[in-house]
């Protein structure tokens, strides 16, 4: 299943796409207890939650919760995401098709993508990690870091905001180790390939997070899965991020 969340009257709310439409998914299922946004269902996501959810979008009558025009927003807010090599701050976090702010002192922005997998279940060091078991499923991470004139870091107290999205896949679906990407700034194709090698890092990278420290349903970690160098962004530039499976996250950096 891909899940998404899209603004309600103002409110994060809980949807599903199904045959390219975003259907609302607690009205599909009509159970009050079921929840409406897509951390309470990962929160959730052991039991029968999931199930309902399969059923629900498996009915006939699937399309009568069809939104329109949908604005989608970001679609999860981890309990925390982690992510090798990046900077030790809170970071705030936006959806796709939002504007990624010019940060005050900046030259350029260096740019890396990222596939993050969510947790659906808490680990530990008591418990050795099984992607079949922890991993609730998988989506995209557009990460920028700030850099001044003499390349150093710019720091702020909360960094410039990551993008993800543009919905979560469940692990069930896909398979990340022939995920195929693809990476295009401003029309120009800068990277492609599948994970390959990459989803058994993000396995052994959750695997030694979980030695350190106890890690909780909604926790994230990304990881970059292309080797090269990240690329330097300006203002304007354009971002595109996408995945089999997952979709299209776009970005664009303010002028």
């Amino acid at each position: 299943m891909r899940f998404v969340t899209y603004d309600r009257g103002g409110q994060r709310r809980l949807g599903a796409i199904f045959e390219g439409e975003v259907v609302d998914l607690p009205d599909a299922v009509g159970h009050p207890a079921f929840p409406t946004t897509l951390e309470g269902l990962v929160s959730r996501s052991r039991g029968t939650v999931l199930d309902a959810a399969r059923t629900a979008l498996d009915r006939d009558d699937v399309f009568d919760w069809r939104v329109k025009r949908p604005r989608v927003l970001t679609p999860l807010f981890p309990a925390s995401l982690l992510s090798p090599g990046s900077l030790d701050v809170e970071r705030r976090v936006m959806g796709p098709e939002q504007q990624v702010p010019w940060p005050a002192g900046a030259a350029w922005l260096e740019y890396e993508p990222k596939v993050a997998a969510v947790l659906g279940l808490e680990t530990s060091s008591d418990e050795p990690f099984d992607p079949a078991r922890h991993v609730f499923g998988y989506t995209l991470v557009s990460d920028w870091q700030a850099r001044d004139a003499s390349g150093a870091p710019v720091l702020h107290a909360d960094g410039v905001p990551i993008a993800i999205g543009p919905c979560v896949v469940t692990a069930d679906e896909v398979d990340p180790q022939v995920m195929y990407l693809q990476v295009t700034i401003d029309g120009n194709e800068v990277a492609k390939g599948n994970l390959n090698g990459t989803a058994r890092s993000l396995y052994r990278t959750i695997e030694a997070a979980s030695r350190a420290a106890p890690l909780g349903r909604g926790d994230a970690l990304a990881l970059n899965p292309f080797g090269q160098a990240p690329s330097e962004l300006w203002p304007g530039a354009e971002v595109v991020l996408s995945a089999e499976g997952i979709g299209t996250l776009r970005n664009a950096i303010a002028r």
